[in-house]
């Protein structure tokens, strides 16, 4: 099993850093080996500002999640940055003064190291930005900091504003702005960022594909649905970053639902929520790597 890790680790590295050649070392390739994950918690409607953490599928202690699961690594750049209106920071929640982006997905087996974790880090996105870790927010099990981490390609019928139909180049987009802590439900929704009827985004951009496969499930006892943010009755999925380019009709794009989460997936739509504008579903989305330096929870320790 190491020697099948270590040649799996070099080609994603190979892959995601620049210049990358060579054996590289690896993870624990123990069977039980696991790692620290954390999720998006929240994000301010219409801005920046996105709150990472635990939630009750997070051990901080002994990891929990397989190191040959594919997610995105957390990088942090601190930069200093002012706190943003409207972020009330504490202990559990502290602000960073930095900002947050997240690579592709790649096996925790890939992260043999913190220094190779922050060197995948470094390459993706430039010097400053490393591998985001548990205490950055001066207190621990959650941090915000300024990262629109979750923007996707969603489609609406009823517009010409998708990758494959476009007239301006652009295409819409959509982010997820809430996450119910300890229930795995979230709302996915446009802002002021999007543009349903002209596009928003550049469609040589590479973004995640919201998936949904809507099976009827009954709405969820406490959430606020209404017109514009309704109940999608399905489970949410996201695909690793793709170009809209890629998306050259919506029977591919559904296509490439299914073929990362099963029969019944299909790209999501501007009205499943019975409505417009957004709509919540099930989904424990937004999942990612994140290190911690006290405790052996890491891929490597």
């Amino acid at each position: 099993m190491r020697r099948r890790w270590q040649v799996i680790a070099a080609c994603v590295l190979a892959l995601v850093i620049p210049g990358a050649t060579g054996a590289v070392g690896t993870a624990n390739a123990a069977d039980d080996c696991a790692g620290m994950t954390w999720t998006v918690r929240d994000n301010q409607w219409g801005a920046d500002p996105v709150l990472v953490g635990a939630d009750d599928s997070t051990n901080a202690y002994e990891g929990d999640t397989p190191c040959d699961a594919p997610l995105p690594v957390l990088c942090l750049e601190k930069a200093g940055l002012p706190l943003p209106a409207g972020v009330v920071p504490d202990f559990y929640a502290g602000w960073t003064g930095g900002r947050a982006k997240l690579t592709p997905p790649v096996p925790g087996y890939a992260l043999y190291s913190r220094a190779a974790a922050d060197g995948l880090c470094a390459a993706q996105f430039g010097a400053g930005y490393r591998m985001g870790e548990h205490h950055d927010g001066d207190g621990g099990w959650g941090w915000w900091a300024l990262g629109d981490l979750l923007r996707t390609w969603v489609a609406i019928d009823d517009q010409r504003a998708n990758p494959w139909d476009t007239t301006t180049g652009n295409a819409m987009t959509w982010t997820m702005v809430t996450k119910e802590w300890g229930r795995d439900l979230v709302d996915f929704s446009s802002d002021v960022k999007t543009d349903a009827y002209a596009g928003d985004t550049a469609v040589t951009t590479r973004l995640p594909v919201l998936c949904l496969r809507q099976d009827g499930r009954a709405a969820p006892d406490g959430i606020p649905f209404d017109f514009y943010n309704g109940w999608a009755a399905g489970e949410v999925g996201l695909t690793p970053p793709v170009r809209g380019t890629a998306l050259t009709s919506r029977a591919t794009a559904d296509a490439l639902c299914a073929a990362r989460f099963g029969a019944g997936y299909r790209m999501g739509e501007h009205h499943d929520g019975g409505g417009g504008w957004g709509w919540w579903a099930a989904g424990d989305v937004g999942r990612f790597w994140v290190a911690i330096d006290d405790q052996p929870a890491n891929p490597w320790d």
